[in-house]
């Protein structure tokens, strides 16, 4: 396991003509990313070493996440909105040490991010990740100033989350008895058992260890479907009864065992099981997945047409849509929010609901003018585990799911695409999934993300102040690239090589 670090960022031209307070200023040529809003020449140079130490202090009046860096008075001096504004301040310190060693120029940086969700997702079911590789993975966010870790816990292929009222989730849910080689399709297994799980001591220490980088976690336990783990564990949760042969899937794709929304056991098992949750993640908002659940077992289960027919349903969607607001009814009574996948506006949601845009942008757009709040992480320019390359053989890409998404193209992406002002607003904030399914090691990950999340960072952090896509690969080239080989990162190089 490499050192995890705080990377730095070296220098190429850049030029920002407005001063933090909108008079004009002399320009500066430094390379920052994601690109601030402001920065200009301020004063004389600041040597580290003669003023080694930081002014800091907190504005009140600036918004939460925004700061003020000036090293023309022969110090560095930080303002900001709160101490996450200070921490992201450190971070651009830290470019500038990179590009200028000990003596910095004298410099006003001013800058404040777009979106208040930035969010990077991991999937640590279909494949296993150590506590000591996801904190590596928090670290990678918090240096592309990411600040939500969204971790995906359970799934059909395995579930990762000590609930102590359910031990059976860990005993016979978080283990396979082979996997899959191969693309989805192949009937190739590895004959070998696989299997992992987060502790409730270990998902606390991740939460604080990200918390110490002003990232906040947010779990997602898959209701109602991807349940094959679960029910495999508590088999009467599920439409065939505890008597059929559940189990932990070895393969991937999407399954037709679903938790059963008529048995009441369903709502009293997944309270119990986010009661722990929620003891062990402060987060305001839980994500209760939501996405690729066939009904198929509800069309044919006793319990499920006899509680539609209690309700007046005509449609399984309904169900689907019964199970999720019982369940945000639940959490809002503790405080907290749901987000689900966008498929939760099939059946009607509340719209207090979260909706995460996975299915292109559409979804989002639908969610926005609905009028729920939208995180936007569109398959076509955020996920992660596609190929990075139009050539993947060629280029000697390693496994991935499949498509084609360039980092040019994660670049281009606009969150606002085809929203007027008042719909723009519901629009929370960006993310990127990594699915694993073909990732089984932590090297590979880094792979798929990076360089891409730099481009995640600036459309994320500086949507409205992009300025383009030859400018951000020359300030990736210059900057990034060399601090992901000083921190060992496995990175794709084939932007670098001109390979899109």
């Amino acid at each position: 396991m490499k050192k995890r670090l705080f990377p730095l960022l070296a220098a190429v031209a850049l030029t920002v003509l407005a001063s933090c307070d909108g008079k004009e200023a002399v320009p500066v040529d430094l390379s920052i990313v994601p690109i601030p809003v402001s920065m200009v020449a301020a004063g004389k140079p600041c040597n580290l070493k003669a003023h080694p130490d930081i002014k800091t202090r907190i504005d009140a009046k600036m918004a939460p996440e925004a700061y003020e860096l000036n090293t023309g008075k022969g110090r560095v001096e930080i303002k900001a909105g709160s101490e996450a504004g200070i921490f992201w301040a450190r971070q651009t310190l830290a470019q500038l040490e990179a590009q200028y060693g000990d003596v910095l120029p004298g410099v006003r940086i001013c800058d404040e991010p777009v979106f208040s969700y930035r969010g990077a997702h991991l999937d640590c079911c279909r494949h296993f990740f150590t506590v000591d590789e996801v904190k590596a993975f928090i670290d990678m966010m918090a240096l592309h100033k990411l600040n939500v870790f969204h971790w995906h816990l359970t799934e059909d292929q395995g579930w990762r989350a000590e609930i102590k009222q359910y031990p059976r989730l860990t005993e016979v849910g978080s283990v396979r008895k082979e996997t899959l080689v191969g693309h989805y399709g192949s009937n190739v297994y590895d004959g070998t058992p696989y299997g992992g799980y987060y502790t409730q001591d270990d998902m606390r220490d991740v939460v604080a260890y990200a918390a110490e980088r002003f990232i906040t976690v947010i779990p997602e336990i898959e209701m109602p479907g991807h349940a094959s783990a679960a029910l495999a564990s508590y088999p009467e949760l599920g439409c065939r009864g505890k008597d059929y042969p559940y189990q932990v899937q070895t393969t991937w794709g999407v399954f037709p065992e679903v938790f059963c929304a008529g048995n009441p056991e369903t709502v009293t098992f997944l309270e119990g099981v986010l009661d722990e949750i929620c003891e062990i993640f402060p987060s305001e908002y839980i994500h209760i997945g939501g996405d690729e659940a066939p009904r198929e077992e509800w069309e044919k289960c006793p319990k499920c047409q006899a509680l539609m027919k209690e309700k007046g349903f005509t449609r399984e969607a309904e169900l689907q849509s019964y199970l999720i607001t019982t369940v945000e009814k639940y959490l809002a009574d503790k405080g907290r929010k749901i987000i689900g996948w966008d498929e939760i506006l099939d059946g009607g949601v509340s719209q207090s609901a979260t909706v995460m845009s996975w299915r292109g942008a559409k979804g989002g757009i639908e969610a926005a003018k609905m009028g729920n709040d939208v995180i936007m992480t569109p398959n076509s320019y955020f996920y992660f585990d596609y190929y990075q390359t139009g050539d993947p053989a060629g280029n000697d890409e390693p496994m991935g799911i499949g498509g084609n998404l360039p980092l040019s193209k994660c670049y281009a992406f606009d969150p606002y695409d085809q929203l007027n002002d008042e719909e723009k607003a519901h629009i929370r904030g960006i993310q990127a999934n990594m699915w694993t399914e073909y990732v089984a090691t932590f090297d590979h990950v880094q792979h798929m993300v990076l360089p891409r999340m730099a481009a995640l960072s600036e459309v994320a952090w500086s949507c409205d102040n992009r300025t383009s896509y030859d400018d951000f690969l020359a300030r990736l080239t210059g900057g990034l690239k060399p601090i992901y080989d000083k921190c060992g990162y496995h990175y794709a190089d084939y932007a670098f090589k001109g390979i899109e």
